[in-house]
């Protein structure tokens, strides 16, 4: 396993503009999404969750969590 490693909001953007082999996950709570809105691909897996939704998440890809 890789150590997490932050990227800059520029470098996301790159990323969802070219494609690519990652997953894009949004941790904020439904609250959250529904006042401040989701990028449109985005995988919801609140933060609460996330533990036992571990499963759910692919292990092949670059996984960004937001």
């Amino acid at each position: 396993m890789t150590e997490p490693v932050r990227i800059p909001i520029p470098e996301l953007k790159k990323k969802l503009e070219t494609g690519g082999d990652f997953l894009l996950i949004d941790l904020r709570e439904a609250r959250e999404i529904a006042e401040d809105g989701a990028i449109p691909g985005a995988v919801h897996i609140p933060m609460g969750d996330l533990d036992a939704r571990m499963g759910d998440i692919p292990k092949d890809v670059e996984l960004i969590f937001y």
